[in-house]
């Protein structure tokens, strides 16, 4: 009897055990349950504005700063939303400058008339502290190359020279959702980038310093 009563005992603590043990191992595999994986978030992103570069410093012609009259930039991106609050994309565009060219600044020696265009290609990060009423502040930075041409205008030629050159970013603004896909907002971005060399085999040679440009963009975003 006694032997009975263990043997009873010991089943029921294993039948106990089995209780507490199956329905976690059942949860990870069920049958007939279908576990979808949410899809990632695709978004592309336009902006438009207005830049202003600081004055670009030619280190050929004694280090003298040669002003720069504001320009335009326009940014095209396309990205994916890593989780709410982080985002990787990547970007290009244009940038567009005249400079100035008057008998006070060092480029009106060798051109009556200069434009710098720069093509950005940058691998950005961005952090992003979405609110429950749909507005969404971010800040970011990114890094990359950047090709930079320079154009100059003597009396009857034009001619162009491009430098290709690291580049890097910082930026931050402000998003405002229409719906579930659309948002617009305010941005404001900053780019940097080394030493510049044009037509170094010339006559026309200008090497300039590091070049600093401040953005204010309007911004579309569509998600997909």
């Amino acid at each position: 009897m006694n032997n009975m009563k263990k043997c009873i005992s010991c089943l029921a603590a294993v039948s106990a055990l089995g209780l507490i043990t199956v329905p976690a191992g059942c949860a990870q595999d069920r049958p007939g349950v279908v576990y979808v994986m949410k899809p990632m978030p695709f978004y592309i992103s336009g902006q438009v504005g207005g830049e202003l570069m600081q004055g670009l410093s030619i280190k050929n012609a004694g280090g003298a700063k040669n002003s720069v009259d504001p320009g335009f930039r326009t940014s095209v991106s396309i990205g994916a939303d890593l989780s709410d609050y982080v985002a990787a994309e990547f970007e290009t565009g244009v940038l567009g400058n005249a400079l100035d060219t008057s008998s006070s600044q060092p480029l009106s020696a060798i051109a009556d008339r200069a434009y710098l265009y720069q093509v950005p290609l940058l691998a950005n990060v961005i952090f992003k502290a979405p609110l429950r009423n749909g507005i969404t502040p971010y800040i970011g930075g990114g890094a990359g190359g950047i090709a930079s041409t320079l154009y100059l205008h003597s009396p009857g030629s034009w001619s162009q020279d491009t430098d290709v050159t690291f580049a890097y970013q910082a930026m931050g603004g402000i998003k405002f959702a229409l719906n579930r896909n659309m948002e617009i907002g305010l941005a404001y971005k900053f780019l940097g980038t080394p030493d510049h060399t044009w037509f170094p085999n010339d006559f026309r040679f200008v090497r300039s310093g590091q070049m600093f440009t401040h953005s204010i963009l309007a911004t579309f975003t569509w998600t997909f």
